[in-house]
């Protein structure tokens, strides 16, 4: 009357249906990975550069620490002391709005006489004065809203790195 194997055989036919479960559940994921990633892309998912301005300097890494350092403290941030030999500038957080507080980050890499400075930047909502802060957003290619204006920010940022002294 029984549908399934007995005794010790059962145990075999267990351990089989077990595995082709898990691998069907393997699958599954593995599928629902794949279409909710090309979902994202295809909905608006970020690329790099839609985070990132960069500017490339023919000049080597000293000087476009230099100049980047220059263009932060001229448009009037204030950067937080690091230990990374200035490979990567960070801004204090600085308020945009009254309810919106930011940072940026400049990371130089330079290979040879050449250098390049990645801007990018995240900015958070505060609340009761500052007591509450939510979580923090990536500061995003957009035109208009707090993102746009962020955006701007670093844009002109970029264009004063651009600039020679």
């Amino acid at each position: 009357m029984s549908a399934g194997p007995t005794g010790g055989a059962r145990a075999v036919w267990h351990r089989a249906r077990a595995a082709r479960v898990a691998r069907l559940a393997r699958l599954a994921f593995a599928a629902a990975t794949v279409a909710s990633g090309a979902s994202c892309a295809s909905l608006g998912g970020r690329r790099a550069e839609d985070r990132i301005v960069t500017v490339g300097l023919s000049a080597q890494r000293p000087d476009a620490v230099r100049r980047t350092l220059a263009a932060f403290r001229d448009q009037g941030y204030r950067v937080k002391e690091s230990l990374t030999s200035g490979t990567e500038i960070v801004t204090e957080p600085f308020a945009h709005t009254d309810d919106i507080e930011a940072t940026f980050r400049a990371v130089i890499t330079a290979s040879g006489g050449t250098s390049r400075v990645a801007l990018s930047g995240t900015y958070r909502e505060r609340s009761l004065g500052g007591i509450v802060r939510g979580r923090e957003h990536p500061i995003v290619r957009a035109t208009e809203g707090v993102e746009g204006e962020l955006w701007a920010r670093l844009q002109n940022l970029a264009l004063a790195i651009r600039t020679p002294p």
